[in-house]
């Protein structure tokens, strides 16, 4: 619950106190719907702090209480309302949370400038739609990371069971830029016992990367691996249509970096518009390196980019194509890798068989990673199924706006799903895309 979120409660704890002030209105009514409505309210904040409970559920919960409870509610007229409305949110609820596949092809098809969707079946491209375009990766990257790191284990140049300061992992930690993955990583990290003399595994600084997505973990083991043996690993594979791998935090430092005195917002997006790649990519670097060395302290740092300047660090993220993720989960889920980088590479993408028993029911693999900013929403994931079909699937997809990206994420594990389970819904989709 954010700091609006406590105002709010704040502002209807004093308006239903407000009445009470005046000795003429301080019925027994009136101090009995006070006491409802500040229970309520503390009600609410219990169920988000103690239980976790999502804020605007609760809250949405709360207001229908206080409805319920409210004797004013019961008159006919007031019954009449309320159904009303309850019967408009109730259709315009459906309409929007109800399982629909069928969007994300439609955004797909409506959209063709900034999406691509790939799907192999059985080692053969099925459906390449604008997939040859290289589009943001966000997160989706961190595959091709975990991909160096397991083969430099098998090369015997790291250690799964190496022990890190989480103290130099926080040394790339910029609070409020990654959807509290980091912290929900410590967390998890913590009820397993996993944290000693406050170090960690580097095995676990890697599932942390994927699993949990923490950014964090993923500059320091861009650090640690080397930025220049990952760009030659990403040749090795044959990805020919991938950029180069650069620290993700460190460049969002690159507009203070690049501010001047007197400059506009619009002139510091000009400013960094114009930077060429090749300087960006160095500049991320560079700070990089100063947060790793205490010069740039990440922790006393503040995260207040706008959206404006988010869009143009988001833009220019690594971006690779459809094509490429698709070859790269290939290498994975073929087993082409040499044997312990396939052991380790498989143990971090294979979380969801891990996080969801219900798909051992289908599934002998399931390997993926996500990625996603405010204009990005992509996925890149391999399966193979109990009757031994297997499957590369990725969907890439930029410039969304807020409702786009909602609707998307609501339905894009349907759509996946009913792709890798349903012959006709994979040839319906081959035909229209």
């Amino acid at each position: 619950m954010n700091i609006y979120g406590w105002i709010g409660l704040l502002g209807i704890v004093l308006f239903s106190l407000l009445p009470l002030s005046s000795i003429e209105k301080r019925t027994r009514e009136e101090v009995q719907k006070a006491i409802i409505t500040i229970s309520i309210i503390i009600g609410i904040i219990m169920a988000v702090i103690v239980f976790d409970i999502n804020f605007v559920v609760t809250l949405l919960f709360g207001f229908l209480a206080m409805i319920m409870l409210d004797r004013k509610t019961y008159t006919k007229k007031r019954l009449i309302i309320y159904g009303v409305i309850t019967l408009i949110v109730g259709i315009a609820g459906y309409a929007l949370f109800r399982d629909n596949p069928n969007y994300v092809i439609q955004h797909l098809k409506e959209h063709p400038e900034s999406s691509s969707f790939y799907l192999a079946e059985n080692g053969e491209p099925v459906i390449t739609y604008q997939s040859t375009f290289i589009r943001p990766l966000a997160s989706t990257v961190k595959i091709l990371i975990a991909v160096e790191y397991s083969m430099q284990i098998e090369e015997s140049k790291i250690q799964q069971e190496q022990r890190i300061s989480l103290n130099d992992l926080n040394r790339f930690y910029l609070k409020n830029t990654d959807g509290g993955a980091h912290e929900a990583w410590l967390d998890a990290m913590k009820q397993d016992g996993g944290i000693q003399n406050n170090e960690v595994t580097l095995h676990d600084v890697a599932k942390g990367m994927i699993t949990y997505s923490s950014n964090a973990n993923t500059d320091y083991l861009i650090n640690l691996l080397g930025v220049d043996a990952i760009n030659k690993r990403k040749s090795e594979l044959d990805l020919t249509q991938h950029e180069d791998v650069y620290p993700i935090v460190s460049a969002l430092f690159i507009p203070d970096s690049i501010q001047k005195d007197g400059m506009t917002e619009k002139d510091l997006i000009n400013a960094l518009q114009k930077l060429s790649m090749e300087d960006y990519r160095k500049l991320a670097q560079s700070i990089s390196l100063q947060m790793r060395s205490g010069e740039i302290s990440a922790s006393e740092a503040t995260f207040d980019l706008s959206p404006a300047i988010q869009r143009v660090w988001s833009d220019r993220l690594i971006g690779a194509s459809a094509n490429d993720y698709g070859k790269l989960l290939a290498h994975i889920s073929n087993d082409e890798l040499p044997p312990i980088a396939t052991e380790t590479i498989r143990d971090l993408m294979e979380w969801p068989m891990k996080f969801n028993e219900e798909n051992y029911k289908t599934y002998t693999h399931i390997g993926a990673k996500g990625g996603s900013t405010l204009f990005v929403l992509n996925n890149a994931m391999y399966a193979e199924n109990l009757k031994g079909d297997q499957y590369e699937m990725v969907l890439l997809l930029n410039d969304l706006n807020f409702y786009e990206r909602f609707l998307l994420s609501l339905n894009r594990n349907s759509f996946e799903s009913k792709l890798m389970n349903d012959a006709e819904y994979r040839n319906k989709v081959r035909e229209e895309l």
